[in-house]
């Protein structure tokens, strides 16, 4: 009888320890995670949902030998932290979360910013360290003998059913909420989008849902999703419904029945649905002109000064000038801010990155510049200095179209040292004066360049701003600041050697140059706050970018104050073209359009022609001149704009895992 008590009390203690340390370790986790990033601790349903978990673990736990448990206890607590501080450190960094699962396909990438990550660590070792005290507490607790023994199997059964019923549960716990759009069930079961997922669901239901994606990748129901349809007429002006949409004539109607494919008719109707964009004074004002499109690795508004880059503050501001562009740090950073200047969609926001997928499955992309422009008889090439296979571009830029030019491919060598080793970043000068032969007198061309000479670090290992440290070191700015203007120096002399040539060709007055950022120099904060003049810790004034549209043929300047970013370049660039493409597929708009004001941010931030909507507060300020007749209305407001956006980025995620330009109509052959 005593033997049996005695059991009983072992069973409890174990059991009882390990509910309550794993429910500690996960609500430790997720209100640190939350308040770090998120500036809350509205964790109640990322709790309701842990507690399964909690049960689950807390049980296989006690399944084992003592010893056992103790390590498996001790490794599933670590993992905790982990992933904990992995999300801490990506957000700090890029200021989005990392999808884990999905994104280990792309883990030989990070050289890419492995500097940048050991430098955020070395300034952050302090406040990530917090996430492993629970690593520190548990080999203490475990020194009491009467925890952390084996409990019976038929008790481990029962605790794994009571588990899955807790789960069930909390699916019950969700319907409250509703299951439309946003709602706690729709995020479950259909959102990819992973900051909003952790956000409201919690850090280890988001990391779940992405290994479910890739694990049960077309065996789950998180393929079946519809789009929120809506009158968005009296939320987001559009256009003129007198003038010529840029529309391509579809009959969605008739695609649609020729689908079975929910979600492809889910697409369909929405597209058929969406307002167009109207074509308009600028339309075709640079049709047949060559054209060089460069997205400028880490380049930023405050890079630019009429003192150090004078060809850039002038095709700055004697071109078209756009006073609020701004350049949001996708997915991916590079490759999302590449992705999102070239196609004009939002980046996924978790799993294969969407350039990266289109590549992989051979996507059809007959909406990009390079397609449309091949169609028309264009020479179209693209240059890097860097690895052909990096990202995985030697697949999607010449599924684009490109005849890529990189290194490994023979389109591009290195610039090395004497002892062999490659010199970092690469010059932007040396790739433009390297490749321009190639093109020169194959007009007309479309030529696009991946820069690389503004890639972090900005300190002495970067050699672009050692080699031109004599032009700022004058400058009272920090170490740092220096550097990022002295290796953006070569950009201005690669943009400089171009004007020169193509003016030798007779070809300048026939050449539009576009150039916009991939993304903000992430990473250095308190370096952009100090060349802004400004704080702009999570403020959107952060993306506030610039965007370079010109010719030396336009007469004068064109001020446009209307509020746009990168997914507004390709239809803004179609237009001015005077390209076939039609303003209902691509997330951003022609800027240059009478379409209202639109800027969507990758956590959901945005702008219109009323206001600014900040996620990190959830406050909506109305601009001087917008009035709205009472709270509620401004509020009805504020959530069918946000639905807009959620339809945006979801659609532009699916236009690239569905293949949905493959399912319309082709305007060119695709071999």
């Amino acid at each position: 009888m005593f033997q049996i008590q005695h059991d009983k009390i072992q069973r409890i203690l174990t059991l009882g320890f390990h509910i309550i340390w794993f429910l500690f370790l996960y609500i430790f986790s997720e209100i640190y995670l939350h308040v770090s990033i998120f500036k809350n601790a509205d964790f109640f349903l990322p709790l309701i949902l842990s507690i399964p978990a909690v049960l689950f673990v807390s049980f296989l736990c006690s399944r084992f030998s003592r010893r056992v448990n103790i390590i498996l206890g001790g490794i599933i607590t670590f993992l905790v932290c982990a992933f904990c501080v992995m999300e801490l450190i990506y957000y700090g960094i890029f200021h989005t979360m990392l999808a884990p699962f999905s994104s280990i396909g792309m883990a030989g990438n990070a050289v890419d910013f492995q500097s940048v990550l050991f430098g955020y660590i070395g300034r952050n070792a302090g406040r990530l360290a917090v996430c492993f005290l629970p690593c520190v507490i548990y080999p203490f607790l475990c020194w009491f003998k009467k925890i952390c023994n084996p409990v019976p199997k038929k008790l481990v059964r029962k605790g794994w059913e009571s588990a899955l019923f807790m789960y069930a549960l909390a699916f019950l716990c969700m319907l409250p909420f509703g299951t439309g759009l946003k709602s706690p069930i729709y995020t479950y079961f259909f959102s990819s989008q992973i900051n909003y997922n952790i956000e409201t669901l919690g850090l280890f239901t988001g990391i779940f849902q992405d290994f479910s994606r890739v694990t049960l990748s077309g065996l789950t129901g998180f393929d079946s999703l519809f789009y929120e349809i809506m009158d968005n007429s009296s939320v987001i002006y559009r256009g003129d419904d007198e003038g010529e949409p840029n529309i391509i004539n579809y009959d969605f109607e008739k695609l649609i029945r020729h689908t079975d494919s929910k979600k492809i008719q889910a697409l369909h109707q929405y597209m058929a649905e969406e307002e167009p964009t109207y074509k308009n004074e600028y339309t075709g004002m640079f049709e047949g002109y060559n054209l060089i499109f460069i997205t400028a690795e880490g380049w930023w508004r405050h890079a630019v000064r009429k003192d150090l880059t004078p060809t850039l503050y002038k095709m700055l501001n004697e071109g078209f000038v756009f006073e609020n562009y701004y350049t949001p740090l996708w997915y991916g950073s590079t490759i999302g801010g590449e992705f999102a200047n070239l196609t004009g969609l939002i980046p996924k926001e978790s799993g294969k990155f969407s350039m990266v997928e289109t590549g992989e499955n051979k996507n059809n992309m007959q909406f990009t510049l390079s397609r449309l422009l091949e169609k028309e008889g264009y020479d179209v090439r693209a240059f890097h200095s860097y690895h052909h296979d990096f990202y995985l571009r030697h697949l999607s830029h010449p599924n684009m179209g490109f005849e890529w030019y990189a290194s490994g491919n023979g389109g591009y060598e290195f610039e090395k040292h004497e002892d062999g080793t490659m010199v970092w970043p690469q010059s932007d000068l040396k790739l433009v004066a390297d490749t321009f032969d190639v093109y020169g007198d194959k007009t007309p061309f479309y030529t696009n360049y991946m820069s690389f000479s503004g890639h972090a670090d900005y300190d002495e290992t970067n050699e672009m701003a050692m080699r031109h440290m004599d032009l700022v070191e004058d400058l009272p700015l920090s170490d740092n600041a220096k550097a990022y203007l002295a290796c953006n120096y070569e950009l201005e002399l690669a943009v400089e050697y171009l004007l020169e040539r193509l003016e030798e060709k007779g070809l300048l007055e026939n050449t539009l140059f576009v150039i916009g950022p991939d993304h903000i120099p992430y990473g250095y904060q308190d370096m952009c706050s100090e060349l802004a003049g400004e704080d702009l810790e999570n403020s959107l004034e952060w993306y506030h970018s610039s965007l370079v549209i010109w010719s030396a043929s336009m007469p004068e300047p064109v001020e446009v104050s209307k509020f746009c970013s990168s997914i507004d370049i390709f239809p803004t660039v179609a237009n001015l073209m005077g390209l076939e493409y039609d303003s209902r597929l691509p997330a951003g708009q022609d800027i240059l359009s009478d379409a209202e004001q639109f800027v969507i941010f990758q956590d959901r931030s945005w702008i219109t022609g009323r206001g600014i909507y900040e996620s990190y507060t959830g406050e909506f300020t109305p601009f001087e001149n917008i009035e709205f007749e009472d709270e509620e209305l401004m509020e009805e407001y504020v959530t069918e704009v946000s639905e807009i956006v959620e339809n945006k980025m979801q659609i532009s995620a699916d236009i690239v895992t569905t293949d949905y330009y493959a399912q319309l109509p082709q305007m060119l052959i695709i071999e």
